[in-house]
């Protein structure tokens, strides 16, 4: 008797929003530290400083019902939405998916059912990041015939190889770093593969 396996569940396209984390973490920062100092002032001198009391002051001559409350509001409005889409709406997937190879293991429980391969309950998702594909595209290049030198960038769907070669025939070797990379990539297991595109210079 075999178990009912639920379907893999997919891993969540969300990035790390380091970005307007940062934004925001020195934004707060500084409005602690500008707090601090203002009642530091308040203590020693008796008395509030003007960046505390000018902005107190416009509030408290500012109606509700006027259009610079409603301008106000609206900006306020605004941030706030912006930074909840921040946090809700999912973003570029920060990696790329591999197809992942089953391993035959007999010993383990499950292995008769699906033929030497265990179940895993769940399944199971293998990525690999753009860091990486990059680096791997790379060194790749190394061993290419006419490569002095080579540097990549990777998105979700793209690899790019900048290469500098001795040769003056650049088209030949921009058509081998390109064959040459794309088919490491399909043979590391990316599913699917990227698109790969070269530029070659001469060395100086």
């Amino acid at each position: 008797m075999s178990a009912k396996i639920p379907p893999p569940v997919s891993m969540r396209r969300r990035p790390s929003r380091s970005v307007p984390a940062t934004i925001a973490a020195v934004l707060l920062l500084a409005l602690g530290v500008a707090l601090v100092w203002a009642a530091v002032v308040r203590l020693t001198q008796g008395s509030w400083p003007v960046f505390v009391t000018e902005p107190l002051r416009w509030l408290s001559e500012t109606g509700w019902d006027s259009s610079r409350g409603w301008t106000g509001a609206v900006v306020l409005l605004l941030i706030g939405v912006i930074l909840l889409l921040c946090g809700m709406i999912p973003g570029d997937f920060s990696a790329l998916p591999l197809q992942a190879k089953p391993v035959n293991m007999p010993g383990l429980p499950g292995a008769a059912e699906s033929g030497g391969v265990p179940s895993v309950r769940g399944g199971e998702n293998v990525v690999m990041s753009r860091r990486a594909v990059a680096r791997l595209a790379a060194s790749t290049c190394d061993h290419i015939d006419g490569v002095a030198s080579a540097s990549a960038t990777a998105s979700s769907r793209k690899v790019h190889v900048d290469v500098t070669t001795a040769l003056h025939g650049t088209s030949d070797v921009q058509h081998w770093v390109v064959d040459g990379v794309r088919s490491r990539l399909a043979a590391t297991g990316l599913d699917p593969v990227p698109e790969v595109t070269a530029s070659v210079r001469m060395r100086n």
